[in-house]
């Protein structure tokens, strides 16, 4: 919106353009030649094209064709927009800091919608302690809350989607219209509602300085709806140590836990939110491999203590499996061209140790009579011949020589390397 480039101009056009109430008491400049806060003079202190003049006098013929800049919101606050349907807008700051920029939305309980744009992206995938992971598609904005309203239920807002609605941007105090209206898509694809009392969270990855700001966007497509949302500022995610991604849950309990990757907590809200205090991912946690949430763990299985793994779908945690299988000892070997192809004495210094397997003895390294797997879960055999190995905590010195025969992964031979 922008006021008219001529013609009648009014205190209560300006209003409206910084989206005031109309008809709210509006001093050109206030009580002193000095623009004061509150008064159309000192809105209009950033306006585009051009400023209005902060120096006196003042006339309302200088804000012809000005367009109201929003003041931006600092991040860390809770809002609350009260009841009302519309579409509501503010330019969030989040500073320089590196991290992740978390989102908590509470839909009280009428459906609401919720989405994050920054550097030209558009964020709107949400997770829930409740519901788990609920998709946010294009750029659409991720509606939620309760589904089950007769006046307010997906087969009403897919019925008049795109439904129009009265802007409201952020004038310094609060939410207020600005004239102007927005089409919103209410089809089945960005409809994600359950019930009503849920918190969601959303993640927005900010991996370097800039930028420094955000645009905020909700909606309420429906009457007598109200919301609240928290953005915090950015900071890196807490961290867990655990496993490369495995396609099973023993198969993550055995596997070498050296990775480090992240997570975001959760909130639940009432009149303010209570953000989760849970050191390890918990199920509906984003889980990321990096410290600002820029890219999400694959589906699969990840360990998070000794007996537990968690299974990650979309990103998020959805299942959490107990009570991991005892696990195989891991060793490293290096195979002859061919059975007998070397004597079974002969160990060679220069060769790179350099095969991993895994056996069921009870000592760090195989013997006699243990039998030896490819992989921690004893899935397949390791194959007949002569094997090299060493421990795997040392150099690539050999140790010793293990013979196997039969195809079922048995020692029929260990003996000491003569170096």
């Amino acid at each position: 919106m922008a006021l008219p480039i001529g013609g009648a101009i009014s205190a209560s056009m300006i209003n409206t353009e910084s989206a005031t109430v109309s008809t709210n008491n509006a001093p050109l400049s206030g009580n002193s030649s000095t623009p004061q806060a509150g008064s159309l003079v000192k809105r209009y202190d950033d306006a585009t094209p051009t400023p209005v003049d902060q120096n006196a006098p003042h006339a309302y013929s200088e804000f012809y064709g000005k367009s109201f800049t929003p003041p931006n919101i600092p991040c860390g606050g809770t809002l609350t927009a009260g009841s009302g349907n519309g579409y509501f807008e503010a330019t969030i700051t989040s500073g320089n800091p590196v991290g992740a920029v978390i989102v908590y939305f509470y839909p009280q309980g009428i459906p609401d919608g919720v989405a994050y744009e920054f550097n030209g992206t558009t964020y709107n995938d949400l997770t829930s302690n409740t519901y788990g992971y609920a998709a946010g598609t294009g750029n659409n904005l991720n509606i939620v809350g309760r589904d089950d309203l007769s006046q307010c239920n997906a087969s009403t807002l897919v019925a008049n989607s795109p439904i129009t609605l009265n802007t409201s941007i952020w004038n310094g105090t609060s939410f207020g219209l600005n004239g102007g209206t927005t089409n919103v898509v209410t089809t089945n694809v960005n409809l994600n509602g359950t019930s009503g009392g849920i918190t969601y969270t959303l993640v927005v990855p900010k991996p370097s300085s800039t930028p420094t700001t955000g645009t905020l966007k909700i909606v309420g497509p429906c009457s007598s709806t109200g919301w609240n949302v928290k953005v915090l500022c950015p900071a890196t995610l807490p961290s867990f140590t655990t496993n490369s991604v495995n396609s099973t849950f023993q198969g993550s309990c055995c596997a070498t836990q050296n990775q480090t990757y992240y997570f975001a907590r959760n909130a639940t809200a009432g009149q303010q939110f209570t953000i989760d205090t849970n050191t390890l991912p918990q199920v509906g946690n984003f889980v990321f491999s990096n410290s600002t949430g820029a890219t999400a763990l694959v589906n699969g299985y990840y360990r998070i203590t000794t007996s537990t793994s968690i299974y990650v779908q979309n990103g998020v945690v959805s299942s959490i499996s107990l009570n991991c299988g005892s696990c195989n000892t891991r060793s490293s070997a290096y195979r002859y061209a061919s059975a007998g192809g070397k004597p079974v004495l002969e160990c060679e210094v220069s060769r790179a140790i350099t095969t991993e397997f895994w056996h069921d003895g009870s000592n760090f390294l195989p013997a006699n009579g243990d039998t030896c797997y490819t992989s921690a879960t004893g899935n397949n055999y390791l194959g007949n011949g002569n094997w090299m190995i060493r421990n795997t905590s040392g150099t690539n010195t050999p140790t010793s020589v293990i013979t196997i025969t039969g195809g079922s992964g048995v020692i029929s031979a260990a003996i000491l390397c003569l170096n």
